[in-house]
């Protein structure tokens, strides 16, 4: 039996494959099996995926007839299938450094109370420079939390980081404990956006969470990654995620879900999308009432200062007329 089953969800991204699965391949780490899946792509990549059919490592490849419209089908499909103690959801546009098993799989085999192991990734953009993810985050946080090894108690780690953004780069850099990753099924099926984070808290809540710096996944960015077109129906998949935290008390002190859902909430209307107070009511107010009518309360007072705080352009504008008229 193998100790780690490394799993590869695919749609659509034949252009990176070659790359993700000989990341895999190349592993310093030899005690593993590989299961491909296809989740009905139209480009060419099933034709790449069969020409790794006949590897040693590979145990599986599954092509589905029709789109499952879910990349937590896919990974559910996928755990189902692993035969090892410790699970990698390779995202099919990613790759990893040689030792990124060898050492997260060290990491999990010295902490057994902890869910997951996850590093430090590279963020890489097309025609951009590429970036450390720690570096983001230790700004964003004002802490060194992410610049050493550390072993936290989860909810530690949930009301320090993981409350307040996906602080757990992706599923690429993670190593997932399969004993825990089974708790917490079924997948949340309807999540397009933020999947991911809400299956990170959830481990969080029951087992440790275990961090190493070094640099050994490589993150994709592409300018139409799917959340950044997420809009509305990102803020729908939030209001879950913060509602599960706050019937579930997760953390010790609810005032701090609200004062993270506020701040969560505060960038997504920062960052262009209209408030519809309507649409609100119908959508967000039956999934958490008391959340809803925190945000309305906070948004209409942001609506009432905008609208009758006058700004220093008006002021001027005023004093000067009143220079004018003398």
């Amino acid at each position: 039996m193998p100790k780690v089953s490394v799993i590869v969800p695919n749609y659509n991204h034949a252009p990176f494959l070659k790359q993700r699965i000989d990341s895999i391949l190349d592993q310093t780490y030899p005690d593993f099996e590989l299961i491909l899946l296809d989740d009905c792509s139209s480009d060419h990549s099933q034709e790449i995926l069969n020409t790794y059919r006949h590897h040693p490592k590979v145990t599986q490849i599954i092509f589905n007839e029709t789109n499952s419209g879910s990349t937590f089908r896919q990974w559910e499909k996928g755990i189902a299938l692993a035969k090892g103690e410790y699970i990698w959801i390779a995202e099919s546009d990613d790759w990893a450094e040689p030792e990124f098993l060898s050492t997260l799989t060290h990491v999990l085999d010295k902490q057994p109370t902890a869910g997951l192991a996850y590093c430090d990734s590279k963020i890489h953009i097309e025609g951009e420079k590429a970036t450390i993810f720690a570096a983001y985050k230790t700004g964003k946080f004002n802490s060194d939390h992410w610049q050493k090894d550390y072993c936290w108690e989860g909810n530690k780690e949930i009301e320090r980081a993981l409350l307040w953004d996906c602080t757990i780069n992706n599923a690429s850099a993670v190593l997932l404990r399969k004993s825990i990753l089974e708790t917490i099924f079924p997948f949340p099926y309807a999540f397009r956006f933020s999947g991911d984070w809400y299956c990170f808290l959830r481990i969080a809540a029951i087992s440790s969470i275990a961090y190493t710096p070094q640099l050994l996944s490589n993150y994709r960015g592409h300018t139409s990654n799917v959340s950044k077109k997420a809009g509305y129906d990102y803020l729908v998949e939030l209001f879950y995620i913060y509602n599960w935290l706050w019937n579930n008390k997760i953390v010790s002190d609810q005032q701090l879900i609200i004062k993270a859902f506020h701040a969560y909430v505060s960038d997504i209307y920062a960052s262009g999308l209209p408030w519809e107070p309507l649409r609100d009511f119908k959508q967000l107010r039956p999934i958490n009432h008391f959340l809803y009518n925190k945000m309305t309360i906070k948004l209409l007072r942001r609506k009432l200062r905008r609208c009758f705080i006058k700004t220093p352009a008006t002021k001027t504008r005023s004093n000067t007329n009143k220079l004018d008229n003398k």
